[in-house]
């Protein structure tokens, strides 16, 4: 006996252009009694949370789960038959076809919308996009988390009903998971990505006062004396003004190196030296702050919620006494600032992430030592289409000859679901507004923020 499913033309990858239709074969050497062969094409987000105690178990458990949409199609049913029809032995296929895969969240008859409030950075409006396939398990010192966003394909053959209370349980069941990235929005561009709108800057003016500023003194040490009196007359020193600009994209596509560049520019109008000094950039680092956020829908018994939060290196540099004036392009400088193909934003009912860019720049001028720092700055990472067509039938992407081994497994990590825990108990099945709360619970394997692997690139 078996079920299977065959998709015509199946992708590694979806986008929401393509169609979803295919074939389900089922092979029975007896009589089976069935009462419907039906397949089920459905989105969901689902989150489990677990408080941590202070041994670092877990002491409770939350479950939620939200259907972003649910189609169904009954390929053959038992009524006209009585109440059930017996299937004699041989091979079936019965077609199916969903149509276009959905790009947006589609109402269900459970009213999933009204069931969860409004609160950031949650949404709660139907027809909000439908998020990418993501799967995390991390966690800190307060919450363990392991969330997912999955699509599939679940074909039934469902038994007839027994006894006054029975229910029409599957007698077999057989699911294909399908990965999902958003195409590319329209209004999104490269030459988008590049203009102004797309763009913001800090900057941040730093004036210094030292006796070194004279162009006698540049290049050597002050005296303890020198010192002193420095200290004592501050206003009788010399000055020096100049601003730091950063400037970096509000908006990136998936995958794409960060475009980030460095203005230093001498305001000698607020100057009392002839000529600018050297300005040397000692140090700098950039990196950027993942927000997952996971909740439960509000019960009698309370609500659970989680916000962890995971640090990327993207670069980080010190000891490099590089000499800095107007702007430096850093990418040229350091090679291109890339991140992780599986970071992408999306807000929906139930999980969320989202993204904050942190820089911070060291400079040294006249012996004066001066921090630049630009932390938590918004930045949108939008799903590209680009990045799951190079995915294998395995989910891993394919990058092709030449690559590093870096890159490499950086790229397989692609959309990587999580190694199932679970077994096929109700918790599977909750309704978009139902949660559990288990104290006893086995606790999934767990992958501390910590040990995560971080996506330096070792080149630069």
């Amino acid at each position: 006996m078996g079920l299977t499913i065959h998709v015509t033309n199946q992708k590694s990858c979806y986008t929401g252009t393509e169609s979803v239709s295919g074939v389900v074969k089922f092979q029975t050497s007896t009589p089976i009694p069935i009462k419907d062969i039906k397949i089920i094409f459905s989105g969901r987000s689902k989150a489990k949370i677990q408080k941590v105690k202070g041994t670092g178990a877990p002491a409770a458990t939350y479950r939620s789960k939200c259907v972003l949409f649910e189609k169904e199609r009954i390929l053959r049913s038992s009524h006209g038959h009585g109440e059930h029809e017996t299937l004699a032995p041989g091979s079936y296929e019965w077609p199916f076809d969903f149509g276009t895969f959905p790009t947006h969240v589609q109402p269900v008859a459970s009213g999933v919308s009204a069931r969860w409030p409004e609160k950031l950075p949650y949404r709660n409006d139907v027809g909000h996009p439908c998020p990418p396939t993501f799967a995390l398990n991390t966690g800190d010192a307060a919450r363990k988390l392991e969330c997912w966003i999955d699509y599939r394909l679940e074909a039934q053959v469902v038994k007839p009903s027994g006894g006054l209370f029975g229910g029409k349980a599957p007698l077999y069941t057989e699911t294909l998971k399908l990965n999902f990235l958003p195409a590319l929005a329209t209004s999104i561009t490269t030459n988008d990505q590049e203009s102004a709108t797309y763009r913001h800057s800090q900057e941040q003016l730093f004036t210094i006062r030292s006796k070194l500023l004279h162009m006698e003194n540049r290049g050597r040490t002050l005296k303890v004396s020198e010192k002193i009196s420095s200290w004592l007359s501050p206003g009788q020193l010399p000055r020096f003004s100049f601003q730091a600009v950063f400037e970096y994209p509000t908006r990136l596509l998936q995958a794409e190196p960060l475009t980030c560049s460095l203005d230093v520019v001498p305001f000698m109008e607020d100057s009392s030296v002839a000529l600018p000094p050297e300005i040397l950039l000692q140090a700098l680092n950039i990196h950027v702050v993942s927000e997952t956020g996971a909740r439960a829908t509000p019960s009698l018994v309370g609500a659970m919620s989680a916000e962890i939060e995971e640090k990327i290196e993207v670069l980080s540099r010190t000891s490099l006494g590089m000499p800095v004036s107007g702007r430096v392009d850093l990418a040229g400088v350091f090679g291109h600032l890339v991140l992780r193909h599986e970071i992408v934003s999306f807000a929906t009912f139930n999980l969320s992430r989202h993204y904050r860019l942190c820089a911070s720049f060291v400079f040294e001028c006249a012996g004066k030592t001066n921090e630049f720092s630009c932390p938590n700055l918004p930045i949108e990472i939008i799903a590209s289409a680009s990045v799951g067509a190079g995915m294998q039938e395995d989910g891993r992407v394919d990058v092709g000859m030449g690559s590093s081994k870096g890159q490499i497994a950086e790229q397989e990590r692609g959309i990587a679901e999580l190694p199932s825990t679970r077994d096929n108990s109700s918790t599977e099945d909750l309704s978009p507004h139902e949660y559990l709360a288990d104290s006893d619970a086995a606790p999934p394997a767990y992958t501390p923020a910590s040990s995560l692997p971080s996506p330096v690139d070792e080149k630069r």
